[in-house]
């Protein structure tokens, strides 16, 4: 039989939210092999796997802090073992075997996937671990089947140049450009857009704008990057043209820092007023 539980000194039941939520799953076992652990209470975040010391206390284990439990005895030690099922209510059967079984969590920019599999010759569940990231100054967002990295990329010289330009520099960077596939998405590339004109803005322009992929062909927009779902997702300038006309192409910002516009795939820059100051790309994650 088995229990969901809260990661405290005391083993508590939890009430089931959500099918998304991880739970605990809690089996007759003990600690095997493993880096170091904890013997004080931490955050439900970090805990992988809890150990069943005494009644009021708990030996945890952190993402990539143990890599083996030996399955024991009904009745004798007790272990815990975090997984994501896709049920509301306690299985009848143990849900680790035959496995394998997973756990998905975003922390701290980084996608960190834990795997137990259970291995019956041996009986002893083994974890293995996968951390995924990005490069600096880019966010990971899960899109429907990827994971990819999005950020502004600045030209260097000339520091306004046009959309095939801003293509060429993400494809530099192993990547293309790309536009918000969702709200969350759209809230991230704004803000950062918008603090831009503070931070990278040396010629003083009156504002700066981004390319973002969307290319005209007179009867539709074409796109680098199919994850996007094309222009779905896009919040438009009041107003603003969506001719689709050959020759023409997406930024964000307009020039009063909101929403999306069209204009010349050729533009750079005009005086004193707007620089086309680079791309917004995704990239690949790193997978560790």
């Amino acid at each position: 039989m088995c229990y969901y539980f809260l990661c405290f000194l005391s083993l508590s039941f939890l009430t089931v939210h959500s099918t998304d939520e991880p739970y605990m799953i809690r089996v007759s076992g003990h600690s095997k092999i493993f880096k170091g652990s904890l013997y004080l209470d931490t955050s439900w975040e970090k805990c992988i796997v809890v150990f069943k010391l005494s009644d009021i206390k708990c030996q945890f284990f952190a993402f990539q802090g143990i890599s083996t439990v030996q399955e024991s005895a009904a009745g004798g030690y007790e272990i815990a073992l975090k997984i994501q099922l896709p049920v509301s209510k306690c299985p009848i059967s143990n849900p680790l075997i035959p496995g394998p079984t997973y756990l998905t969590q975003t922390i701290n920019n980084q996608l960190r996937t834990t795997t137990v599999s259970f291995d019956s010759k041996s009986k002893q569940y083994k974890l293995t671990y996968r951390v995924i990231s990005c490069p600096e100054n880019t966010k990971l967002f899960l899109r429907r089947g990827a994971k990819v990295c999005i950020g502004l990329f600045f030209f260097e010289d000339p520091r306004c140049n046009n959309y095939a330009q801003a293509s060429a520099l993400c494809k530099a960077k192993n990547g293309t450009l790309t536009g918000p596939a969702n709200a969350d998405e759209y809230k991230y590339i704004q803000n950062i857009s918008n603090s831009s004109n503070y931070t990278s803005n040396p010629d003083s322009f009156d504002y700066l704008t981004y390319w973002i992929d969307g290319a005209g062909t007179n009867t539709a927009y074409t796109f680098e990057d199919p994850t996007h779902d094309g222009t779905t997702n896009y919040q438009w300038a009041e107003g603003v043209s969506r001719s689709k006309a050959a020759g023409q192409c997406l930024h964000n910002p307009n020039p009063l820092h909101v929403n999306i516009s069209e204009y010349p795939c050729t533009a750079t820059f005009l005086v004193k007023a707007v620089c086309w100051r680079g791309a917004l790309c995704q990239i690949p994650p790193i997978i560790e």
